[in-house]
């Protein structure tokens, strides 16, 4: 599972909340607008219905009206606003503003009294109606009337569009600003993190010795127990170096006298002072490799490579091998030089030794591979393992103790790694190197 940096994240969860927040605010706000809209234009609606109302009157047994009182839209035609009585069966009176009104109005049952509010399309048009059903005394006898007030819906489309236009215009002025404030908060934010993020790479190339930048209360504290860890391990590491000098320095004598001895020129006797002499030079190789620091320097591995194979190739000019190299210009090993020398030159000097005439080296990076082949016998499957055994040999060479290889494996598990041994393409041995990108 991949794991989001902690920078992205917060980007993210700002984008997530401007997306949801602003769209869903201006939705909200659009149709509470939109519905207040429709409540004004009921409540306008039966202002003039009570206007016609008290306005109705009977003449010679026809409805009339005394339009003087009665709202300008009524008498203006297309005006969008209307208004019809009828008797439940026909029509009796209608506004001036709907004689070119293709409007049929509707038959619907009501009970005195009972008035509603509805929309209702007719010829591709949009209407709201407000209906009131009532009993029209005349003196002698009471009439059962209604009264309908039509508007046309197009007349709440004008403001709506214009309020939604104009509430467009300034959310998206907000959402522009969300953004610049968002940015700038985030990397307000994160700029300590960014600059702690730099400290910690310098401290991986070998560039700086502690975090010496200055930061929030927040990180402070990391930031001194990281430098007391390092304080603590640059002392242990100085500690065991001039332990393994002394010790270096003690032993140095005794073998020396020791190969000095009539005694030692015994074959027997010989074999095993080299023996203690390698496996000495082996621990005090161990004991001074980095393996598991805390923070690995990053060593380009193209120079170092080409530095070994030059000597090599001065070294096996009679046998006069070709040492091939693969290996991009910004491949690196995230470690120590001398192991990497360490390893890569045993395994080198190994291949040079075996092959007949050539030798292949290519790195791989992500993870990062090196992989070293030659042209030689090769190693049959069943003594492989053999070969990472202190004081194995499965070779004839006069020089040597057997503990190239186990040097190899042990700092490779050092740092995590793997090495596998295989067939290669050119005939011989296969030696795989394979390190995980953060060790």
């Amino acid at each position: 599972m991949k794991v989001i940096p902690l920078k992205l994240r917060q980007g993210l969860v700002s984008a997530v909340l401007l997306l949801l927040l602003l769209p869903s605010s201006f939705i909200a706000i659009e149709q509470a607008f939109q519905q207040q809209l429709i409540t004004n234009a009921e409540q306008k609606m039966e202002v003039h219905m009570y206007a016609i109302l008290s306005e109705l009157h009977l003449t010679d047994g026809k409805i009339e009206l005394n339009n003087n009182t009665l709202a300008p839209d009524f008498y203006r035609p297309d005006s969008g606003l209307s208004a019809f009585v009828s008797d439940g069966q026909q029509l009796l009176w209608q506004s001036d503003s709907s004689l070119n009104q293709a409007f049929v109005v509707p038959d619907i049952q009501l009970t005195p009294g009972q008035h509603i509010f509805y929309e209702m399309t007719q010829a591709d048009s949009d209407y709201q109606i407000l209906s009131i059903a009532f009993l029209f005394d005349s003196g002698d006898s009471a009439y059962p009337l209604a009264i309908h007030i039509v508007q046309d819906q197009a007349l709440l489309l004008a403001p709506h569009q214009s309020f939604r236009s104009t509430l467009l215009r300034w959310f998206s002025g907000i959402a522009v600003g969300l953004l610049l404030l968002s940015i700038l908060a985030y990397y307000w934010t994160t700029k300590p993190l960014t600059r702690l993020d730099y400290e910690i790479r310098q401290l991986e190339r070998g560039k700086q010795e502690q975090l010496n930048g200055k930061y929030p209360s927040e990180l402070k504290v990391i930031k001194e127990d990281l430098n007391l860890l390092l304080a603590s391990q640059n002392r242990q590491k100085l500690r065991y170096r001039n332990h393994l000098s002394d010790l270096a320095h003690a032993l140095k004598t005794p073998v020396a006298v020791l190969r000095t001895s009539p005694l030692a020129q015994q074959p027997e006797l010989k074999e095993q002072i080299d023996r203690i002499t390698a496996m000495i030079e082996h621990q005090l190789k161990k004991a001074s490799s980095s393996g598991q620091d805390i923070w690995k320097k990053q060593t380009a591995l193209l120079p170092l490579a080409e530095k070994l194979i030059n000597a090599l190739r001065k070294i096996y000019r009679d046998k006069d091998c070709v040492i091939e190299l693969s290996c991009a210009e910004e491949a690196f090993f995230r470690g120590d030089e001398t192991d990497m020398m360490e390893m890569l030159g045993n395994l080198l000097d190994n291949a040079c030794k075996a092959c007949h005439k050539k030798v292949r080296v290519r790195v791989e990076q992500h993870p990062l591979k090196l992989i070293i082949e030659d042209d030689g016998p090769g190693i049959p499957p069943t003594q492989r393992q053999e070969l990472f055994q202190r004081g194995i040999r499965l070779d004839t060479y006069a020089d040597g103790h057997g503990v190239g290889l186990s040097i190899v494996a042990e700092l490779i598990n050092s740092y995590s790694g793997t090495i596998t041994i295989g067939d290669s393409e050119l005939g011989g041995a296969q030696f795989t190197l394979t390190f995980l990108d953060e060790v």
